[in-house]
């Protein structure tokens, strides 16, 4: 904006707003676990990479100016405005969700002499393990729990995903008798109809990739839960994020 300098910046590979106010999303209504990114209290939870830009005004800025430049701005991007408030001062949020990416935009326009960005970039829980973790998770509990990043409503592995794969074939490699059921579960949002037949395919591609990693397919199996076993409250983003999972279950 005219008349404004960055003066701060900051970026975090994975993090989540550190403001604690209780937004609102409507005139007479708190902000709540439905609304996307929110939790139960009324505070923004979304998580992901994490990027602030604070601008100081050098001379002529004005509030109100900010405030119609960025909700215009939002807008022409395809997003929206989530939370309400009494004037254009204060903390906004804003949310891009298109092509599978959600970036939340948090405005603080600070009365004329200054105003600062953050933006958080969704970014699905990731879990890296050793094959040694996920052995002693299946020799405890029968089965071990990971967490790979999927494209939205597919089943291709994303490049991170294989480091994980890359342990389960150590883990098999190492015990050649252990035989495993890939199960694929997905949180809630859609149909579920289709949460299970993409939870479905993306067993399988778990199983294709181990196979192509020279595992014998007689060892291994895929199935799809969907979203009927939740391991979390599917009312909230950090508990839909849990239930995304894939579970490494002992065949006996």
């Amino acid at each position: 904006m005219p008349s404004y300098k960055i003066d701060a910046d900051e970026v975090n590979e994975y993090g989540k707003y550190p403001g604690q106010r209780v937004f609102m999303c409507a005139p007479s209504r708190q902000c709540n676990a439905s609304d996307p990114g929110f939790g139960a209290d009324g505070k923004l939870i979304a998580e992901g990479k994490t990027t602030m830009l604070r601008y100081a005004n050098q001379g002529n800025g004005q509030t109100l100016a900010v405030a119609r430049n960025y909700e215009n701005a939002v807008k022409a991007a395809g997003g929206r405005k989530l939370t309400w408030q009494d004037g254009y001062e204060g903390e906004q949020v804003f949310l891009i969700d298109k092509s599978g990416r959600r970036t939340w935009i948090v405005l603080e326009n600070s009365y004329n002499s200054s105003y600062k960005l953050t933006f958080i970039e969704a970014k699905a829980m990731e879990q890296v393990v050793s094959a040694g973790e996920l052995a002693d998770s299946i020799k405890k509990q029968g089965f071990a729990t990971v967490y790979l990043n999927f494209a939205n409503n597919s089943a291709a592995l994303q490049a991170d995903g294989q480091q994980t794969v890359a342990q389960i074939v150590s883990l098999m490699a190492a015990d050649k008798s252990l035989r495993l059921s890939i199960q694929g579960h997905t949180d809630n949002v859609g149909s579920a109809a289709s949460n299970k037949t993409l939870s479905q395919a993306r067993a399988e591609s778990v199983v294709k990739a181990l196979v192509q990693a020279k595992v014998d397919s007689k060892r291994l199996e895929a199935k799809g839960f969907g979203s009927e076993v939740p391991v979390a409250d599917n009312r909230t983003e950090e508990g839909r994020a849990k239930n995304r999972r894939v579970e490494l279950v002992k065949l006996k």
